[in-house]
């Protein structure tokens, strides 16, 4: 297999990576997503350097040109599509999945309820399942580019999924409800056993606050944070 279908073969099975080639030169070295060099024939010294660089560009998501001694060389940073489990099928999670996929992300829905979790009603998605969240949760590889919704507003659903997750290496986690719907979400999760700083990755109430109301608005508010986290933004206004 050459280094170019190793690197196809990764992105293929949604595990970042880095492409690096040395300018004007040519060789070629692939690297894991913390560095870690993987094949190839850099000299171990660029390699070295290539391979501190290697986190922090995937992390950005950006491809740039990495000064090696007195070479250069191209990173070429290797990411799978964003992929947003959302969780709720209601009126605000159709709209949620229609400004999502508009925004890049691989939409996949799930929900409990069966008259809701309707493929013709999310032709945006990827998929969608129904089935309760912890279980459907547990079907899925969660990396570090998947990101995680809840419209479900409902502890009963809730209480089984954020515990799933919140020790995942998921990028995003959010919850819709008011600020005293999740303090009594943060009270429960608390009394079992999550810290602080678990509890500090849910975003909610879900999306940037700019006062929306409607299914339409509350979908651009979460998607707008979506892609500021994904960006490395802080919003103005954002208060997480």
């Amino acid at each position: 297999m050459s280094i170019l279908e190793s690197a196809a073969e990764r992105l293929a099975d949604r595990r970042p990576g880095a492409l690096a080639v040395m300018v004007p030169t040519g060789p070629r070295a692939l690297f894991d997503e913390v560095g870690n060099l993987l094949e190839g024939g850099l000299p171990s010294d660029v390699a070295d350097q290539v391979a501190a660089a290697v986190p922090d560009l995937i992390s950005a998501e950006t491809s740039r040109l990495v000064p090696a001694g007195t070479s250069e060389v191209f990173v070429e940073v290797l990411v799978p599509p964003p992929r947003l489990l959302l969780f709720g099928a209601g009126p605000i999670g159709e709209a949620v999945c229609a400004a999502a996929a508009a925004a890049g992300f691989v939409v996949e829905v799930g929900d409990p309820r069966p008259a809701f979790a309707l493929s013709e009603r999310f032709p945006a998605a990827a998929v969608v399942r129904c089935g309760w969240p912890d279980q459907l949760i547990a079907q899925q590889v969660v990396d570090s580019a998947t990101y995680i919704v809840s419209v479900l507003h409902e502890a009963r659903f809730e209480d089984e999924l954020l515990p799933a997750v919140l020790r995942s290496p998921a990028r995003y986690l959010g919850a819709l409800g008011s600020r005293r719907t999740h303090a009594a979400r943060v009270a429960r999760l608390r009394s079992q056993g999550f810290s602080d700083e678990d509890l500090e990755r849910i975003s909610a109430p879900v999306g940037l606050p700019i006062g929306a109301a409607t299914p339409e608005e509350i979908a651009v508010a979460i998607v707008a944070e979506m892609v500021a986290v994904r960006r490395g933004v802080t919003p103005p206004g954002a208060t997480r």
